[in-house]
């Protein structure tokens, strides 16, 4: 005989305690990557092979112990035999001492607990909630998304989702399966008893001895009885019936998008300029390449003059000189139209500068902003590391009034890149001004 033994892990009580349990570990770690992302640096967002800390009282799932705390009830609570309400209940010995606990060796304290992270769990929380904006479905897409589809029928799943038709099937297939071989035998024998009677009544009325066949009479009665018996003990539903509807996420191609990346490498543009602008298009470029599988990326840099260079000279590059942005405006309108036609790409641009652009080259760019805003999804303008708005900001501003996919937003200092690029892409309403 065979034993079969399911070890499979199956619900208990605890179940919803240990859901609760990653509910709020996530979260703790959420906020955890969100505070690295705000003040680590560009070196550290780029390594994420790094430990996170994490309070520990979330790790332990809820249970009941004794209350040690010096506290007066005012209830007797049932079955209690030995007290009655007004009794006084004396601290048990070794409560609580009221001293503090002392720090680990390594800096995280006893309530702390460090936990790496692999690089897709922590771009996973750190571009949680977050999307493209106005991403609309174009011919011979190449972005792949997941996306729920049906993906046929299983034997275990959720109550919620058992198929009532395919578990009927099943059923009546399963008892057609089981009862035709014992209908047969049972027809058998009932063909065999009429016989058998035929005969008695045969022997009866020639005055013959029918001993015998009343015995083998009785003994077919038994087998019948016994027969219906296992038909009838056929279950009308077993487990190995039911049947579920299963989904399954599939990649499909949804669309064809691409991303300009426009920074300005120019003199008035220092250490603190570059370290924002690069930390802004690195979470750009991460983003991007961990939600999407095909987008494109074109890196621009500007001073006096725009070129198209790689992503290692992008965010390596180290210039001066003047700044005009008119030629990066144009740069970028001139490799649309011919490597991504806007019928056929989702177009993005996203910019980042000081604003300290040459006062007679601004209507220059609004000619070609105006001109080229039509044709785009959304383009993201980021100054940086300026007391006040610059004439380039106010005039993005300005025509942000009559353009809503023109979002203009400003960052001083590290820890408001991260907050400000949550913003821009966390809602499907993009903010004209963050």
């Amino acid at each position: 005989m065979s034993m079969i033994i399911d070890r499979r892990s199956s619900g208990t009580r605890s179940t919803a305690n240990q859901d609760r349990l990653q509910r709020r570990v996530r979260a703790r770690l959420k906020v955890a990557v969100e505070k690295m992302a705000r003040s680590g640096s560009i070196e550290d967002l780029a390594n994420t092979d790094q430990p996170v800390s994490i309070p520990t009282r979330d790790l332990h799932e809820p249970s009941f112990r004794r209350d040690l705390s010096d506290t007066s009830w005012e209830r007797v609570l049932p079955g209690n035999k030995e007290y009655q309400r007004g009794d006084e209940i004396s601290k048990p010995e070794g409560g609580g001492s009221g001293k503090g606990r002392e720090g680990s060796p390594d800096g995280l304290g006893e309530d702390e607990v460090a936990i790496v992270l692999s690089a897709d769990e922590f771009l996973d929380l750190l571009f949680d909630g977050l999307a493209l904006p106005n991403l609309r479905k174009m011919a011979q897409g190449d972005i792949q998304a997941d996306q729920w589809r049906r993906a046929g029928f299983i034997k275990d799943g959720s109550p919620s989702r058992m198929h009532v038709g395919r578990t009927m099937r099943a059923a009546r297939a399963r008892r057609l399966a089981l009862r035709a071989g014992k209908r047969r035998e049972l027809q058998d024998l009932l063909d065999a008893r009429n016989v058998l009677q035929e005969e008695i009544q045969g022997r009866l009325a020639q005055k013959q001895d029918v001993s015998v066949e009343q015995e083998r009479l009785s003994e077919l009665d038994h087998q019948i009885d016994a027969l219906e018996r296992k038909i009838k003990a056929i279950p009308f539903i077993d487990e190995a019936d039911l049947r579920f509807a299963h989904i399954d996420q599939q990649p499909h191609p949804i669309t064809n998008a691409v991303m300009f990346c426009v920074m300005d490498v120019s003199g008035s543009m220092g250490e603190k300029e570059k370290d924002l602008a690069k930390r802004f298009f690195l979470l750009l470029y991460l983003f991007l390449h961990r939600h999407y599988q095909a987008v494109q990326i074109v890196f621009i840099k500007h001073h006096s003059t725009a070129s198209e260079c790689t992503e290692q000279a992008f965010f390596g590059a180290r210039e001066g000189g003047g700044t005009l942005v008119s030629p990066a405006i144009i740069l970028s309108e001139e490799i649309m139209q011919q490597r991504f036609p806007p019928d056929r790409w989702n177009v993005y641009l996203a910019q980042v500068s000081d604003g300290d652009n040459y006062f007679a080259d601004n209507a220059m760019v609004e000619e070609h902003l105006l001109n080229l805003l039509p044709r785009l999804r959304n383009l993201f303008y980021l100054e940086v590391n300026r007391d006040s708005e610059s004439d380039l900001l106010r005039l993005y501003d300005a025509i942000a009034q009559d353009f809503p996919e023109l979002v203009t937003a400003r960052a001083s200092e590290r820890e408001d890149i991260y907050p400000m690029f949550r913003t821009l892409f966390a809602t499907e309403e993009t903010p004209s001004h963050v």
